[in-house]
């Protein structure tokens, strides 16, 4: 399985071989200081292989370099960074 994760505005998203868009995680931010993260998707012929943990750490890094707080609103984003 070939992926290239991107980034756009405000998500980070996974195109394979062919380029067709299969996962994306979409953020928000707010004011200076703070980011939800609000919704999260992956094609479900390519649910199990961790697409959404590698799109949740890019996210989480770059609004860490931003010295974001960040605030999980999507149920995937609440379980896996309450961990």
């Amino acid at each position: 399985m070939s992926l290239r994760f991107l980034e756009d505005n405000d998500r980070f998203y996974a195109c394979d071989a062919n380029n067709k868009e299969v996962a994306e995680m979409t953020f928000i931010r707010v004011g200076k200081d703070k980011a939800t993260i609000n919704h999260t998707y992956v094609d479900p012929a390519y649910r199990g292989r961790g697409i959404a943990d590698n799109l949740l750490d890019l996210v989480v890094k770059r609004l860490q370099q931003e010295e974001r707080e960040i605030i999980p609103i999507c149920s995937f984003a609440v379980n896996k960074l309450a961990r």
